[in-house]
């Protein structure tokens, strides 16, 4: 359920990616990656729903709201309104870290662009960013797990540091 819960607030507003919480709890139990990914894909649908009725209703609050966030700016949700102009689901094909999904979402909502294709582009969106640094979390928690429980406080500040330097690249 927290998992859920993360990816519909990131989908919406929260500036700190469910991958965060997502790969600790693979790394402790690798087996419920189906249950944890489709878990995170759902609260991700759900929150981009919800950000798309929000932009459908009021689409300059949801910018200003946008805007106000941590790493992102104008020159993004200008770029993410071009990627989605063709509103072809593979457009929000993204591996590793780029453009939020909110920022695309409202993009989606925001253009003169079907709706058709929305759901299917969260998806796909979801496993091209999320899936390939899951599986590999799922295999070091399948491998290592007697050695990420012997060191988990290394462990932990290792991954806590990780997260944090990928964040001060990506908002610098």
């Amino acid at each position: 359920m927290a998992v859920f819960l993360w990816a519909l607030a990131e989908a919406v507003a929260l500036p700190v990616i469910p991958d965060v919480l997502l790969g600790l709890l693979l790394l402790a139990a690798p087996r419920r990656f189906v249950v944890l990914f489709a878990s995170l894909c759902l609260g991700s649908i759900a929150g981009s729903l919800l950000l798309y009725a929000l932009t459908m209703a009021d689409p300059e609050a949801v910018r200003q709201g946008l805007l106000a966030l941590p790493g992102i700016n104008q020159p993004m949700v200008t770029a993410a309104s071009g990627t989605v102009a063709s509103s072809s689901p593979t457009c929000l094909l993204l591996f590793g870290p780029g453009t939020p999904l909110k920022v695309f979402t409202f993009a989606w909502a925001n253009g003169a662009i079907s709706p058709i294709g929305f759901l299917p582009a969260v998806i796909l969106n979801r496993v091209s960013r999320i899936a390939p640094l899951a599986v590999a979390q799922v295999a070091l928690g399948l491998v290592a797990p007697d050695f990420l429980r012997r060191h988990e406080r290394i462990v932990l500040g290792l991954y806590g540091a990780a997260y944090l330097a990928t964040y001060a690249v990506y908002l610098a």
